[in-house]
């Protein structure tokens, strides 16, 4: 039978709290009492519970990851990149993909220490997520671009990303390009690239999405099929940039020899395609670090203050992007 406290304040005639206090070397013990209940705890081979001594203190070493359900394998990637950086750092990861009031309310059960919470920007908390904020007592990091009074967060420059991504098909020749994505920053960053650069706008050549992470197939086939074509395409994510490539490939066309293209979101299988996507994108490992920096204070930010990190984008020029043909 395993030894308890009890079984050990029995046998040194005090009470089961002085025992505690004894071992974990809290004061309130005289050292004779001390050593008096270590040699007899050493003696009937007492083994120390440490998750109930971790309840006592309520540190579990551990990291709530709030997750987007969201299919893509750039936060795949991200989630086992922060994964890995905690393990670096002695902390445990637990992941939830419920609802982010729901995920908050059980990582506040289980006494997880602190939080990281991906949002996009412009989220705003409901009632019942700020309702188990107040209930947590650990810190707790917003990425990817929204906030909250009382968080650490990091934002990301999607708009000088897609920016970049603009200025680079332009160094390039590119003057009519095409952007297939959502209403957001990057379209922001692209149409301010096109004004500030000078290059061709075209209407018909903003091909967005109404229904978030669904390719607006039949606007990208009906461009396909006219005769009046951009030379590149800009793509906001890496879903839309597969769907794109697969219209290409029914239409016997190919990057880049018909079309250049650059993709938001530098993942590894961008670099693994038959021709290497050029991409545009936050760092993972970036990311990762800086949240894990953050969240175990080891990002300097002075005392009593809260990380507001930017995280620019940098581009991996690849070979999807050649100069536009001529004719």
């Amino acid at each position: 039978m395993k030894v308890t406290i009890k079984d050990i304040a029995r046998e040194a005639g005090v009470s089961h709290p002085t025992v505690s206090k004894a071992l974990n070397g809290a004061p309130g013990v005289s050292e004779d009492v001390r050593r008096t209940i270590v040699a007899i705890a050493k003696r009937m081979n007492y083994v120390p519970n440490l998750a109930a001594k971790r309840l006592a203190d309520r540190r579990t070493n551990s990291i709530g990851l709030i997750w987007p359900k969201a299919e893509g394998l750039f936060f795949y990637h991200l989630g086992m990149k922060i994964q890995k950086e905690a393990a670096s750092r002695g902390q445990d990861v637990i992941l939830s993909l419920a609802e982010p009031p729901e995920a908050l309310r059980i990582f506040n059960e289980h006494f997880v220490d602190d939080v990281i919470f991906w949002c996009p920007p412009g989220w705003q908390p409901d009632i019942a997520f700020i309702k188990q904020r107040e209930r947590f007592n650990g810190n707790m990091l917003l990425m990817g671009g929204g906030a909250m009074e009382g968080t650490h967060r990091i934002g990301i420059d999607r708009k000088g990303g897609i920016y970049e991504a603009v200025r680079h098909l332009a160094e390039r020749g590119h003057r009519k390009m095409t952007f297939i994505g959502e209403r957001s920053d990057k379209l922001t960053g692209f149409t301010q690239a096109l004004l500030e650069l000078k290059l061709d706008y075209h209407a018909n050549y903003l091909l967005l999405t109404e229904t978030p992470g669904k390719l607006p197939a039949e606007a990208v086939a009906g461009l396909l099929d006219s005769g009046d074509q951009p030379t590149a395409f800009v793509v906001d994510n890496q879903t839309f940039a597969f769907e794109l490539l697969e219209q290409l490939r029914e239409r016997k066309l190919r990057i880049p020899h018909h079309y250049s293209l650059v993709v938001y979101d530098d993942i590894p299988e961008m670099e693994r395609m038959d021709v290497p996507l050029t991409t545009v994108g936050p760092s993972i490992g970036k990311l990762a670090s800086t949240a894990i920096d953050i969240i175990t204070n080891q990002y300097a930010r002075g005392p009593g203050k809260w990380a507001n990190v930017e995280i620019g984008c940098e581009m991996q020029i690849r070979k999807s992007v050649q100069p536009p043909r001529s004719g």
